[in-house]
């Protein structure tokens, strides 16, 4: 288990950096706060200037990003926050995604309340992505997926947009991943249920389920990850889908996260007990330790040295390659 503040009464970590460095939140007053930690697990409360605030990714500099109040927001390895640029005239701006260069997208109001997509360039200053209203995923290298104001899917390449693409019968779209051309989103029809889709430069194409199906991830070939009929899934370009092992006694799963090595993270079901797991790049499968004999959990972030973080039963937790919880 991760180090917390005092009088914390839940936490959570979020995502992992190449180095080891995750940035979470924990629960204080009644309120949560985000917090940073080293790759050998010190403790860092991150400055809120306007007393609350939540973190959404970190960068290979160790730098966190997020929104404290209603500003788009770093902090450095100390906690000092830095406010990224604002629209003109916008009272608005929340990062939603950043990659490990510190390229971070999200959504920013204008001086008439109308929400845009934006980018933050690594120092900071913002662009407006034309065409949409929320950017809620980056890749490494630079590629972005968000969603327009009916909620139909937009990929930015250099900040030109391609789209937009109508996910059929959804009543409200959101992406999960992108990956270059890739892009893997859930919507939700008027039942409320949620389904999933990939878009590889297309049509959104549906995860042919007959009932709740997920994709959370791409592979560095295009492959999409999630959930299929409770199963842990690849669904590969071609229309095929492969499914994972799970662990004994382990009915269901789904994968979370899928890094460059090929190994990937996300969970195992069975009866009350969601258990996190990794696969290796060959699709060997083991349940993360758990101190205490915690049965609730899930993986958050992954690294591409094998480093998951995550929650057990309220608590920030990172598991290192090999070694305990």
């Amino acid at each position: 288990m991760l180090e917390v503040p005092p009088g914390t009464t839940g936490s959570r970590a979020v995502a992992v950096n190449a180095a080891g460095v995750v940035v979470g939140s924990a629960r204080v007053d009644g309120r949560n706060r985000p917090v940073r930690w080293s790759a050998d697990g010190e403790l860092t409360e991150l400055g809120l200037p306007d007393g609350v605030g939540v973190v959404a990714g970190v960068d290979d500099a160790g730098r966190a990003y997020g929104t404290s109040g209603s500003r788009a927001t770093r902090w450095e390895a100390d906690g000092s926050p830095t406010a990224l640029d604002a629209l003109p005239g916008g009272r608005y701006a929340r990062v939603l995604a950043v990659n490990p260069a510190g390229v971070a997208v999200g959504t920013a109001s204008d001086a008439a309340g109308a929400r845009h997509a934006v980018r933050w360039d690594v120092d900071g200053r913002v662009t407006t992505l034309p065409g949409g209203v929320r950017a809620e995923a980056v890749d490494e290298d630079g590629a972005i997926a968000g969603v327009d104001d009916a909620d139909r899917l937009v990929r930015w390449d250099d900040g030109a947009p391609t789209g937009p693409v109508t996910v059929p019968g959804s009543t409200r779209t959101w992406v999960e991943a992108v990956r270059g051309p890739h892009v893997v989103a859930q919507f939700s029809r008027e039942d409320r249920t949620s389904y999933a889709v990939r878009w590889d430069g297309g049509g959104a194409v549906e995860l042919p389920a007959t009932e709740y199906g997920v994709l959370r991830a791409v592979g560095p070939d295009g492959a999409a990850y999630g959930s299929w009929e409770g199963k842990a899934v690849r669904w590969d370009l071609g229309g095929a889908l492969t499914s994972f092992d799970l662990p004994d006694g382990y009915g269901g799963g789904q994968v979370e996260f899928v890094a460059d090595s090929g190994v990937k993270a996300g969970i195992a079901r069975g009866g009350p007990s969601h258990r996190p797991v990794r696969w290796s790049p060959t699709g060997e499968v083991e349940l993360l330790p758990v101190p205490g004999g915690e049965t609730q959990g899930f993986v958050a972030g992954l690294n591409d040295a094998g480093v998951a973080v995550g929650q057990l039963e309220g608590r920030a937790v990172r598991w290192p390659v090999g070694g305990p919880a």
